[in-house]
């Protein structure tokens, strides 16, 4: 599958953004940790429930009118359900500034969809361990249809900008706006991160 022009400029302007987050918020040794895990899970949780409501909608608008095939779902109750299970509350939504547009919304969804594929590895390397993953259902909550939602969304993205219903500014906008959110949504506390 050759990358679109749109997905080739959201690679290129949130990488940076993309390699700092993974960096600077720990995410693979704060889950594999049992001191630090519920709080990791709330932040995705944070993250989840406060782009979902924004985002999707408008996703969902432009994946109608393109007569494409991918469906946003939320991951916010399953990862509730997680928040569950490590016997935690579940927390307010994070609350980040709606996207403009709906290309803006499509660079959103990129960020939320694209750490499905992260999740899914972190979630192998823990199993690899012999770390338990209770708590974690979330990070691989489409098992193997993860690929195909990928693909799909790739589809809707690709249709979008070519039918003119969004820019690929407008996207590159989003992911970028999509990827400050997880890190500030995602960040370890301060007294996690000075530990």
């Amino acid at each position: 599958m050759i990358a679109s022009p749109a997905l080739l400029a959201l690679r290129e302007a949130t990488a940076p953004a993309h390699e700092t987050l993974e960096v600077q918020a720990r995410i693979e040794p704060r889950l594999s940790d049992p001191a630090t895990r519920a709080a990791t899970v709330a932040a995705f949780y944070r993250f989840h429930a406060g782009l979902e409501p924004l985002s999707h909608p408008l996703a969902a608008a432009l994946n109608a009118a393109l007569g494409a095939a991918f469906e946003p779902r939320s991951r916010a109750n399953g990862i509730a359900q997680d928040l569950t299970i490590l016997g935690q509350r579940v927390p307010p939504p994070a609350r980040p500034a709606a996207p403009a547009s709906a290309g803006e919304a499509l660079g959103w969804v990129y960020v939320a969809e694209g750490s499905m594929l992260g999740g899914r590895i972190i979630r192998r390397r823990l199993t690899a361990e012999g770390r338990d993953l209770d708590g974690l259902d979330f990070l691989d909550p489409y098992g193997e249809e993860t690929g195909a939602r990928w693909r799909a969304f790739m589809d809707l993205l690709d249709r979008a900008c070519v039918s003119g219903l969004a820019t690929i500014d407008q996207v590159v906008k989003g992911g970028v706006d999509g990827f400050a959110f997880a890190h500030r949504t995602l960040q370890p506390p301060p007294q996690e991160a000075a530990a």
